[in-house]
């Protein structure tokens, strides 16, 4: 049975009856009568009240629905404080749709934004044991904490947890995935820096996902999707099964309403672990201890295929309501929220029957730990806003939001324990969470100087942080003391992954207030400029200051040029300056015919004692200049195209860095450690990794989007597009150590430096077409991405390389009533899989499995070919 952390808060079942009860109210009280749309999908009410961060739009009239013609374009809320036709904004900005995202057959939202705008992609490289169960996407290749995301222009909570592996190293971002689907009606993402507009993290640029806000029609839909192919023995085929629901109501007669989503979602574990060899580079691989006479156990050759690895096992219900209600003619009251409860399941690394941490009796066969995990996190906001506040239109607004995660251990043992150990584990608990108030006004005047009026908004911000590490059972991290038969002392801590030891349990805190001004001005009918300037204090950082200016001139009715320069920042997280926890395992000492000798792997706080000794400082913010550059041309009816070049630098970049004091080349890593007290002189070794200011980083790129739509007549029409997203990464400096730790002991390891600029895919190019013909609607998109590499420590022999790849996805939609739609897809559908590892990688890769060993480095995963079918029902 696996292991599921408790919470003293609402319970799963009592959150299943609270969905069930609102999907059958919604049910019994909808009030029907609007039209399906040709997709199948209901008619949803748009709205230009949507805020933005600190700066948002005031206007309080919604907009009607309105089918979509050619001319038709949306009126997007991003990267401005009014609200603008995209082709019309100063900074590039991509909107995706509900039916976008549909035609994906993604059941969240990451998934599906990573195969719909090429900038976006699913962070690769091996993201730690913990990172399988939470997974980040990026922008523009940047790390996932540089790109902010909004709610209905409300800044979003991030994760309680941290990251250390791969490209998501240090990384603590937003988790798109718990944000139902069925509630967004649209996504804005705006691609350029917009940190003197929204404040910290708006770096590569930002994400706004605007809530549905229909107050009548919803739908209702089913769908089901596996993988098509596994590897071994293990996996269920990522075989999963869905619902999703979403209603609108009216709220007396004055435009009020509410509109209610949910999701409930769960899917069965994915493999594409290979069979553990007979041996890995010339040494044997035992999954048995040798017999009495010397010979090998017979059941060594039985089914090797013993890791689990790939997508976990989960399990989600999703929740969320948009609310608005007219107060009179000075304004009216706005609420909205999401709730998600998701428990995911993910192996850990396997145990054989010899392993020193398995005792024979208990484990005779070995043991395959699973890691849980159990995330409750919500966002709530409400707030009032007007047109007329002594002439400025006005919004205040309070916004909180929270995650935790407990994690857990389940067919696992603590060794040290003796083979009375549970099997179960409780590891810990980690909860982050951000209070927002914004007040925000915004009014224009008549200057004088200029033809057209000059638009001033301004507000002020304030915001509290709360960060908090939970410690584990103690079970989970005790050294029981036991002895082995043959005189070894047993490691401490349940195997599969470290618990929170209480020295690392504690709350932090911080504060930061911030006020913002920008000023828009139309010159000429063809020139506007937009000036931003932003300023935040931090409680423990301090100060930072931030101005963006924006141009765009309209050459003629068919061109316009735009162009942006900016500065920017973001802070450190509080799971960057106070994450701490440990794991112990046994290394050996070449230089002692192999002795084992007892390892901690410390993951420590820039405040630790050992850090602090290694040379940790309390962390700087990252800063950056952003400059952007492009066109939008529309010389024909139906067509349009934009390019966008960037270029942005990252100062004081931060990234982990690992110190280990094993062996002759970690000596001098030990004498500091041992002088400082931070570790006893016990003969052990100890590994420190920590955060730190590490490099300047330049990233320069492009972004091409262009759109033409075909009509051919009683055949149908076309919607073609053509996308892509180029760009390089570069190092410009790398800050050196504050101390000497040693020639072993790098600034920044070779793989550091991959992460950071060759794990992302240089080109990434994306081809789609959408053929609408009387009930039928076909997708299918091909996309291209070029080669990826993940750089090793051990040299340029062992580096993962995955070639180029071309992949198609399809979707096709029937109407067949209605109300009525049904829709089959798939996604990589001729189950593309990245390079393996070679030889030499995985003779050295201290993991049991090869052939195959898919190599990390693939920024479209290693699952290979996914289906789908879903059926849906509108009204």
């Amino acid at each position: 049975m696996v292991y599921t952390p408790r919470y003293p808060e609402l319970s799963p079942s009592s959150f299943e009856q609270i969905t069930a009860v609102l999907v059958l109210a919604a049910a019994a009280l909808h009030l029907g009568g609007s039209e399906a749309r040709a997709d199948g999908l209901p008619q949803q009410a748009t709205s230009r009240v949507t805020a933005v961060a600190s700066k948002p739009p005031l206007e309080l009239r919604r907009i009607p629905p309105k089918k979509p013609t050619p001319d038709t374009e949306q009126v997007v809320v991003t990267g401005t404080r009014g609200a603008v036709r995209a082709s019309h904004s100063m900074s590039p900005i991509v909107i995706v749709s509900h039916t976008d995202l549909t035609r994906t057959g993604q059941p969240d939202l990451r998934n599906a934004l990573s195969l719909l705008d090429p900038s976006i992609n699913n962070t690769p490289g091996y993201p730690g044991q913990l990172g399988f169960t939470t997974k980040t996407a990026s922008l523009r290749g940047l790390p996932s904490n540089e790109t902010l995301v909004l709610v209905n222009g409300k800044r979003r909570h991030t994760i309680a947890s941290i990251f250390y592996g791969g490209a998501m190293q240090g990384q603590s971002p937003v988790d798109l995935d718990m944000i139902p689907m069925s509630a967004i009606d649209h996504i804005e993402i705006l691609k350029d820096g917009a940190a003197a507009q929204y404040g910290s993290d708006a770096i590569a640029g930002v994400i706004n996902i605007i809530l549905k806000k229909a107050d009548h029609g919803g739908s209702v839909e089913l769908s089901y999707n596996q993988y098509g192919s596994t590897v071994g023995t293990l996996g269920d085929y990522g075989r999963g099964g869905n619902l999703f629901f979403n209603e609108g109501f009216r709220i007396g007669n004055s435009g009020g309403y509410i509109n209610l989503s949910a999701d409930v979602i769960g899917n069965q574990w994915t493999n594409t672990a290979g069979y553990a060899p007979m041996s890995k580079g010339g040494t044997p691989t035992l999954l048995y201890p040798l017999q009495a006479n010397g010979q090998l156990d017979s059941r060594e050759y039985g089914n090797r295929y013993r890791q689990l690895y790939g997508v976990p096992e989960t399990e989600k219900q999703a929740a969320s309501y948009d609310m608005a209600i007219p107060l009179g003619a000075w304004g009216e009251f706005y609420s909205f929220a999401t709730y998600t409860h998701r428990t995911a399941y993910e192996p850990g690394w396997y145990r054989p029957s010899n392993s020193s941490q398995n005792i024979i009796s208990v484990y005779p066969e070995g043991y395959l730990p699973i890691i849980s995990t159990e995330d409750q996190d919500f966002q709530f906001t409400s707030g009032l806003r007007g047109k007329n506040f002594f002439g400025w239109a006005w919004d205040a607004s309070i916004n909180y939001g929270r995650d935790q995660t407990a994690l857990g251990l389940s067919n696992s043992i603590n060794v040290s324990l003796g083979p009375s150990s549970p099997h179960n584990f409780y590891l810990g608990t980690l909860t982050n969470s951000e209070l927002t108030a914004d007040f925000d006004l915004r009014r224009k005047f008549d200057t004088g100087l200029f033809k057209y009026p000059l638009s001033v908004s301004g507000g002020v911000e304030y915001r509290y942080n709360q960060y908090e590490i939970g410690a584990g059972e103690r079970a989970a991290w005790a050294d029981g003391g036991y002895i082995f038969p043959n005189g070894v002392r047993s490691l401490p801590s349940a195997a599969g992954l470290g618990a929170y030891y209480p020295n690392a349990a504690g709350a932090y805190s911080r504060m930061n207030g911030a006020f913002y001004l920008e000023l828009d001005q139309q010159l000429t009918k063809a020139l506007s400029i937009q000036l931003s300037g932003r300023n935040e204090t931090y409680s423990d950082f301090g100060n930072t200051a931030n101005g963006k200016l924006s141009a765009r001139y309209q050459v003629t009715p068919w061109l316009a040029f735009r162009g942006s320069a900016s500065n920017g920042f973001h802070a450190p997280t509080l799971q960057q300056e106070y994450f701490q926890s440990e794991a112990t395992f046994y290394s050996t000492n070449a230089q002692a015919n192999n002795a084992l000798i007892t390892t901690t792997n410390v993951y420590s706080s820039v405040n630790n004692i050992g850090a602090r000794a290694l040379g940790a400082s309390p962390l700087k913010p990252e800063t950056s200049h952003n400059f952007g550059l492009g066109f939008v041309l529309t010389p024909i009816r139906n067509f349009d195209l934009s390019l966008d070049i960037y270029r942005i630098d990252i100062f004081n970049q931060i990234i982990p860095l690992s110190v280990s004091g094993n062996g002759i080349t970690g000596e001098q890593v030990m004498n500091i450690l041992h002088a400082s007290g931070a570790v006893p002189n016990d003969g052990n070794y100890y590994q420190y990794t920590f955060m730190r200011n590490a490099a300047h980083t330049e990233t320069e790129g492009m972004d091409l989007q262009a759109h033409y739509r075909s009509d051919f007549g009683d055949a149908g029409t076309v919607l073609w597009g053509v996308t892509m997203n180029q760009q390089q990464h570069m190092i410009k400096r790398i800050n050196p150590l504050a101390i000497n730790l040693g020639s072993a002991v790098q600034p920044l390891f070779r793989n550091e430096i991959g992460n950071l600029t060759t794990i992302y895919p240089r080109n990434t190019l994306r081809l789609t077409g959408t053929w609408n013909y009387g009930p039928v609607s076909t997708t299918v998109r091909i996309s291209r991405y070029s080669s990826t590499k993940n750089l090793s420590n051990q040299g340029p022999a062992y580096d993962e390389t995955v070639g180029p790849a071309w992949l198609m996805d399809f979707d096709i939609s029937y109407r067949f009533r209605p109300r009525w739609v049904a829709e089959i897809g798939g996604n990589n559908v001729f189950n593309k899989r990245p390079n393996v590892l070679n030889a030499r990688a995985q003779a050295a890769s201290s993991l049991y499995q090869v052939n195959p060993n898919y190599s990390t480095a693939s920024i479209y995963g290693a699952e290979g070919s996914y289906f789908y079918g879903k059926l849906r029902y509108s009204w």
